[in-house]
Order: C-alpha cells, then sequence, then structure tokens
C-alpha cells in the first residue's frame, strides 16, 4: 500500500481506501472493508431435515433464511466458532465429533477481506438459543428441498448443496 487511510470504523468493520499497486505496476485507487474471520454451519438431521435462522437483516431491509453464522473471537479457532454460533442462533448444540469441515474462502474478494470456514452439523442436540441483543432471530425446521426452494442467501446456498450432497448421496452415516 502506497498510501490510504481508515476513513470509518464501526463495531465490527473499517473501511479503507487508498492507492495500492497492482502487480503488473499501475497504480489504482480501492477500497476494501476489512471484516473479521467468520464462520457458518448447517445443522442436517437424520430426516434430512435443517434448521434455518429467519432473521432481520437490517443492511437489506427484509428478513433473510439463512444458515446460523458469525464471527470467530479473537483467540477462538472457527470450529469452536461454529459449534458457538449454532447454540447461540438456533439452539442446538452440536457434538465436535460430527461437524463436518466443508471449506473456507473469501466471502467477497472484490472490496472485503472476510474469510468464512463452513460446516456441517449432524444430528446436533436441542439446547437453548441465546442470540445477541442486536438479533431479531427465529430457528425454523425445513425440509432440505424446501429449504433449496427458499433461501435466497449464497452462503446458506453453497452448504445446503453440500448437505444435499452427503444426504442424497448416502454418506450420511452415523
Amino acid at each position: 500500500m502506497e498510501g490510504g487511510e481508515v476513513s470509518c470504523r464501526g463495531r465490527r468493520v473499517e473501511f479503507w481506501s487508498g492507492v495500492i499497486r497492482l502487480p503488473n505496476g499501475a497504480r489504482v485507487r480501492v477500497d476494501r472493508v476489512k471484516f473479521p474471520r467468520s464462520v457458518a454451519v448447517l445443522p442436517v438431521f437424520r430426516d434430512g431435515s435443517v434448521v434455518l435462522v429467519r432473521q432481520y437483516r437490517p443492511a437489506v431491509d427484509d428478513w433473510v433464511l439463512e444458515a446460523p453464522a458469525g464471527t470467530v473471537e479473537p483467540g477462538e479457532d472457527p470450529r469452536s466458532a461454529a459449534v458457538r454460533e449454532l447454540e447461540e442462533e438456533a439452539g442446538l448444540r452440536a457434538d465436535p465429533g460430527r461437524l463436518i469441515e466443508v471449506g473456507e474462502g473469501y466471502v467477497s474478494p472484490g472490496y472485503s477481506t472476510e474469510v468464512m470456514s463452513l460446516f456441517i452439523a449432524l444430528d446436533p442436540e436441542e439446547s437453548e438459543a441465546r442470540p445477541e441483543e442486536y438479533e431479531v432471530i427465529e430457528a425454523v425446521r425445513l425440509p432440505l428441498r424446501e429449504a433449496l426452494a427458499r433461501v435466497r442467501d449464497l452462503k446458506t446456498m453453497l452448504l445446503l448443496c453440500r448437505a444435499r450432497e452427503l444426504v442424497e448421496g448416502r454418506l450420511y452415516h452415523s
């Protein structure tokens, strides 16, 4: 980076704008949102149903049906964060040994530093939800096919497609 500045700091994000030199030597102004590492976890049950959360998202001024998700706290590993987020948002406790890591990647590398790890939790147990005070949220259990038809959130679409492979491919074992 040749120069730039953080022009805005939020609760979890920073907005940076500045000039960088690209690998081809060109200098360009770029904007970047610095965002912490995150996780999303999809609970899948033996009957092929899944639990999603219906959450009001102020950024899009709409209710979004999505997999439980959140940021990784400092010093926390993504697997532990997935277990924590699932319990907080959906009231389900995952057995870490039955948590399948689907993968990780950039959420939107055109402007954000966020890296998300994706997990599937097999047969989590009932627990008590503990949403954050800023979360307006409810857990919804749906058949996998219905969830696929209703979801518009990309991370959740990816998790649902992977879950369908597990369920329909008979890779789901106890």
